[in-house]
C-alpha cells in the first residue's frame, strides 16, 4: 500500500442533522446506564465520527458513551489511526474493518443506541488516481474500495455477460444508453482490448453514445461509472445486510441516519425503514441547503432518512 497522508480532503454531508438525531437518546439515558455505543459503518475520512465523538464529549451525560466506527478500505482505518490516536487511547472510540455484512460479530452484546452510514465515495477516495474510481484523472481500472480483495473493475469485466452489463448500467447508473455502452465494451473484449484504464474506458463509453448526447449537463461517462462502482464493490447485497441485519441491533429508542446518493439506495432505506420494528423520523428524505452544497457540492445528491426502533 502506497503512504497514506494523515489529513483528509472529504467534507462529511448534513452533519448537524445526523448529530442531533443520534445523540438525542444518550440525553434521556439514566445517569447510572452502561456504557451506550453509537455506530458509523462508514468511517470515511472520520468526519462524522469525529462530531459524534464531539458531541457525546459535550455534556456529562453523555460524556461517559462511545463510537464504534467500522470501514472496509485499510487506507481508511490508516488514516483514522492517526486521526484519532488520543480518543483511541483514552478508549472513547474503537476502529475496526469490517463491511456492512460482516459488522454482526462487533454488534453483539453491545448496547447500541445509534447508527449511521454514509452510503456515498469519499473525497479522498475519489480524487485518489491509483484507486480507478473516477475518470477525472488517469488511473488503473480497479474500483475496489478494498483492494486487497475482490474483482477489479477490469476483471469484471473481462467476466460479465453483456445482458448483465446492460442491466447493471441501466439499473444502478440510470443509464438510457446502457446496451449500447455495454456492447461496445464486450466487442472491445472480443478484440482483446478491453480498456485498462480510467481514460480509456471514458472514451470508449463517449464514443458508444450517439454524438448529439455526448456533451450533456454531466460527462458522458458519469452513469456508468457510478454503475460499475455499485457493481464491483457489490454495494446492493451488502446495503441489504445492513438493512435487513445489522441495523437490528439497535436498542429500542435508538435511532439510525443513514445519507443515500442513488435513487434504488433511497428507495431501499426508505422501505426499510417503513417496516416494523422501526418509524420513520423523517417523512421525505433531508437534503443540503443551498449553502451546504455551495460549500461542498458532492452534497447535492446526498438524502438522509432517520428512523427510531420502537
Amino acid at each position: 500500500m502506497s503512504s497514506v497522508p494523515s489529513s483528509t480532503v472529504h467534507v462529511p454531508i448534513l452533519v448537524e442533522p445526523i448529530v442531533r438525531a443520534l445523540v438525542e437518546p444518550y440525553q434521556l439515558l439514566p445517569e447510572d446506564a452502561p456504557v451506550h455505543w453509537l455506530v458509523d459503518f462508514t468511517l470515511g475520512g472520520g468526519g462524522h465520527t469525529a462530531a459524534l465523538l464531539e458531541a457525546l464529549a459535550s455534556a456529562p451525560r453523555t460524556a461517559r458513551h462511545k463510537v464504534l466506527s467500522l470501514d472496509q478500505d485499510p487506507e481508511a482505518l490508516e488514516r483514522a489511526r492517526m486521526r484519532f490516536a488520543r480518543e483511541l487511547e483514552q478508549g472513547r472510540l474503537e476502529i475496526a474493518r469490517r463491511r456492512f455484512s460482516e459488522a454482526e460479530d462487533l454488534l453483539e452484546g453491545r448496547p447500541v443506541l445509534g447508527m449511521m452510514a454514509d452510503l456515498g465515495f469519499s473525497s479522498d477516495q475519489m480524487d485518489s488516481a491509483e484507486r480507478g474510481l473516477s475518470f477525472q484523472s488517469e488511473g488503473p481500472l480497479d474500483m475496489r474500495l478494498d483492494p486487497t480483495r475482490g474483482r477489479s473493475c477490469r476483471e469484471f469485466l473481462s467476466q460479465v455477460s453483456e445482458d448483465e452489463l446492460g442491466r447493471i448500467l441501466q439499473d444502478y447508473g440510470e443509464e438510457r444508453f446502457a446496451r449500447r455502452i455495454a456492447s461496445a465494451i464486450i466487442q472491445r473484449r472480443r478484440e482483446k482490448k478491453l480498456p485498462t484504464t480510467t481514460r480509456e474506458l471514458a472514451e470508449l463509453i463517449v464514443r458508444a453514445i450517439p454524438a448529439g448526447a455526448r456533451h450533456g449537463r454531466i460527462h458522458a461517462a458519469t452513469r456508468t461509472f457510478q454503475a460499475l462502482r455499485i457493481a464491483v464493490n457489490e454495494e446492493m447485497n451488502e446495503l441489504d445486510c445492513l438493512l435487513g441485519r445489522a441495523i437490528l441491533f439497535l436498542k429500542p429508542g435508538g435511532r439510525a441516519a443513514i445519507l443515500s446518493f442513488h435513487s434504488l439506495e433511497d428507495r431501499k432505506v426508505k422501505h426499510a425503514f417503513r417496516q416494523e420494528p422501526f418509524e420513520p423520523l423523517t417523512r421525505k428524505p433531508l437534503e443540503a441547503d443551498e449553502a451546504e452544497t455551495s460549500r461542498n457540492p458532492r452534497a447535492r445528491s446526498a438524502k438522509l432518512r432517520i428512523a427510531e426502533r420502537l
